[in-house]
């Protein structure tokens, strides 16, 4: 497992994974998004930023937004954000937010979650929000891929098994990897994280989405 501080230059390299993904960090300053083949998802953790695509009016986002972009584009501003750049996958383009205060889904150990970008379809990576109420000793877990995420409000640690706990606060970016035990513990106040999945296996396929459940051909 890594973690770092967001700012300049901090990059969390998943890229040679099943799921190639790549975390960067920025506090001023531009960030250019160079990869055609690529999809960028971004979080704004504080401050205020701007993102420029090709032919497109540039999007203003502000504390708790968040977007995907699929493509080239320019990202700066000031203040606190992650690009979380998934290689070789074509997503579509989106923004949002600010986050919610609660999540919208149920998550293990009274936590809650939101999809805050869904997968276009079964397979594709997912961005969540997560929320843990105070005092939440969650149970040890695993994940089959890696995850990349943000501290977005709240002070916590995560467990490991074998080492100490590791202190959390907003603005430290993380990258867990595949199958590494793990749990985060929240103390007298709430902590929201941002969490990056580079594959999903729920998700509308073209035998299942919900235009297709309702459309009727024979009445």
């Amino acid at each position: 497992m890594q973690f770092s501080e967001v700012k300049n230059n901090c990059i969390l390299d998943a890229s040679k994974t099943m799921y190639p993904s790549i975390l960067s960090g920025i506090t001023q300053g531009t960030l250019s998004l160079k990869n055609e083949t690529s999809t960028y998802y971004g979080f704004v953790n504080h401050g205020n930023f701007t993102i420029k695509m090709k032919s497109s009016p540039a999007q203003n986002l502000v504390k708790g937004m968040y977007f995907s972009v699929t493509g080239s584009a320019e990202f700066s501003g000031d203040g606190q954000a992650i690009v979380i750049e998934r290689v070789g996958y074509r997503g579509m383009n989106q923004f949002g937010g600010p986050v919610e205060d609660k999540g919208r889904l149920c998550y293990i150990d009274n936590c809650s979650t939101s999809i805050i970008i869904p997968p276009a379809r079964l397979g594709d990576p997912v961005f969540n929000l997560l929320v843990f109420p105070p005092n939440t000793n969650q149970t040890m877990h695993i994940h089959p891929t890696v995850r990349l995420g943000i501290v977005y409000e709240g002070h916590g640690e995560c467990v490991m098994p074998n080492r100490d706990p590791l202190p959390l606060k907003p603005g430290m970016a993380f990258y867990l990897y595949e199958e590494a035990a793990h749990c985060f513990r929240s103390f007298g106040e709430t902590m929201k994280i941002i969490a990056f999945h580079p594959d999903s296996d729920v998700g509308p396929t073209d035998e299942t989405h919900p235009m297709l459940s309702r459309t009727y051909t024979k009445f």
